[in-house]
């Protein structure tokens, strides 16, 4: 059985990775551990309201291999009138991949890549983000950044509207801290946009973060990209915000239909 080689260790190709090993596949994963990535930024909260009419199938597809490969964690978030709203979480550091081999890839081809002057072949997944364009002609894909941040000590999760205009939420995302975003998500992003994440942040009680966590979503214009781009090649991108369950769904599909 050939090997599964994976362009990109964020949530698309870890998942891949970590699923194609439950299956008996030997999946080498190669990030260059480049800055702007976008999944370690991650939430990793979802809920299946989340995604639209015509992502939800993903949301069910994705489900049952999230339960396999970590423990989904139930979050209650307040809003300020008392209600709670109700999702699901699993922190990025428990999908990501551990150990990858920390070399740019430089060009891929049907069933190989190359990386630190030495050619791999096999089944290629790119699943490299923003960057994924460098490997396919004519693909469409752009980054929309946005930063998180974190702070010291566990705070009780909450939700609330700012007033000018983005959703905010802040929940224990990983033991010891308190993670906060309010989503925002630009083309061109500016200290300014830092400066209006951290007033909400601390209208919410949230002061002198520890750590700014700073990503590019990847968007493609028609929606989530997965495609065989030749007969042992195969890329997927576009994730936006949905990094988790697409990421999921797409792992499952590569797997279950496409590794043959």
């Amino acid at each position: 059985m050939p090997t599964l080689f994976i362009v990109g260790g964020g949530l698309f190709g870890s998942l891949a990775a970590g699923y194609a090993r439950s299956k008996g596949i030997e999946a080498i994963v190669f990030d260059s551990d480049c800055a702007g990535a976008a999944s370690p930024a991650a939430a990793g909260l979802f809920q299946e309201k989340w995604a639209a009419r015509k992502l939800r199938p993903h949301y069910h597809h994705a489900l049952p291999l999230l339960e396999q490969l970590s423990n989904i964690r139930p979050i209650s978030l307040k809003r300020d009138d008392g209600c709670t709203e109700s999702l699901l979480c699993i922190p990025p550091s428990h999908l990501l991949e551990r150990n990858p081999i920390r070399k740019q890839v430089t060009s891929t081809g049907d069933g190989w890549l190359e990386a630190g002057g030495r050619r791999y072949e096999g089944w290629v997944y790119i699943a490299a983000g923003v960057w994924s364009g460098q490997f396919l002609s004519g693909l469409d894909v752009y980054g929309k950044a946005g930063a998180a941040f974190v702070f010291p000590g566990e705070r009780d999760g909450r939700i609330r509207q700012s007033e000018t205009g983005p959703q905010c939420i802040s929940f224990v995302r990983d033991g010891g801290t308190t993670y906060f975003s309010d989503g925002t998500a630009e083309r061109v992003y500016t200290e300014e946009h830092d400066r209006l994440s951290l007033s909400r942040a601390a209208e919410m009680g949230l002061t002198e973060p520890s750590q700014r966590l700073w990503g590019n979503r990847p968007y493609t214009p028609r929606g989530p990209f997965f495609q065989k781009i030749a007969s042992r090649t195969w890329l997927a991108t576009g994730g936006r915000k949905l990094g988790t369950i697409l990421g999921a769904s797409f792992a499952r599909r590569l797997v279950e239909e496409e590794l043959r």
